[in-house]
């Protein structure tokens, strides 16, 4: 009886250190509340209330809905909030999962059509690059003619320009013969206004060279016989030369 009472001892004694091992890992190795409570600030509140009893509580900040309240163990608010978190995500996920399936079906519906139509713009597609290419030919061929236009543009505006200092040059040349023939003019009436002034007096020369020829006047130069003498006129006296 002594051996086995001494085993017993030493087995019990072994056990309740084994156990003691035990509880010291798991209050040492287990997991920390705290921290777990502090990952969830975002989404949840949690208030502790300090009297002869500790207790906590804890409501979704969404929604201000009451998950727990009254609850000795930090922990049990903690799962609290941890079971509520997994079940809004079960349900995200559910509604993510029915949305899903609806965009499938209305994708199913919607391949055959956007195929068609894809094959369609394809083929728009090639047809408007053959246009394009056209267009493109064409804005070449006027872009040439253009520069063509515009280098003749540009040698008609230089012939312009000497034309144009041609005219200036004529035009003063014109001025210039114009004033000459105003000038021509005036001198013109000037001859004339003498012409007819020489004539009047040519005139009145003749008028009184007649007169004193029928009054038998003679002039120095003239011969007797140029001059019939008139009847019943008396001969002039003959000058006598110097």
């Amino acid at each position: 009886m002594t051996k086995l009472s001494k085993i017993l001892c030493v087995a019990l004694l072994v056990g309740s250190l084994a156990f003691l091992g035990v509880a010291s890992l798991t209050t040492m190795g287990g997991v920390n509340w705290r921290v777990e409570r502090d990952e969830l600030t975002g989404d949840y509140v949690f208030d502790k209330a300090v009297g002869e009893t500790t207790t906590y509580s804890v409501k979704a900040r969404r929604g201000d809905r009451a998950l727990a309240s009254g609850t000795k163990s930090l922990a049990a608010v903690v799962t609290k909030a941890r079971a509520d978190m997994v079940a809004q995500q079960d349900n995200q996920i559910k509604d993510l999962q029915a949305k899903t399936e609806q965009l499938n079906k209305e994708k199913a519906f919607w391949e055959k059509p956007l195929q068609i139509d894809q094959a369609a713009m394809t083929a728009r597609s090639d047809k408007l690059d053959v246009e394009l290419a056209a267009i493109r030919k064409k804005i070449d061929a006027i872009s040439k003619k253009n520069i063509e236009l515009v280098q003749g543009t540009q040698k008609t505006l230089t012939t312009n320009e000497s034309r144009r200092e041609e005219i200036y040059r004529l035009v003063s040349q014109l001025e210039e013969i114009q004033i000459d023939l105003f000038q021509i003019k005036e001198q013109q009436k000037r001859l004339r206004n003498l012409l007819v002034r020489t004539s009047g007096v040519v005139s009145r020369l003749k008028r009184r060279q007649q007169q004193l020829v029928k009054s038998g006047a003679r002039g120095q130069y003239e011969d007797d016989k140029a001059v019939p003498a008139t009847p019943g006129a008396k001969p002039a006296p003959q000058r006598k030369s110097k």
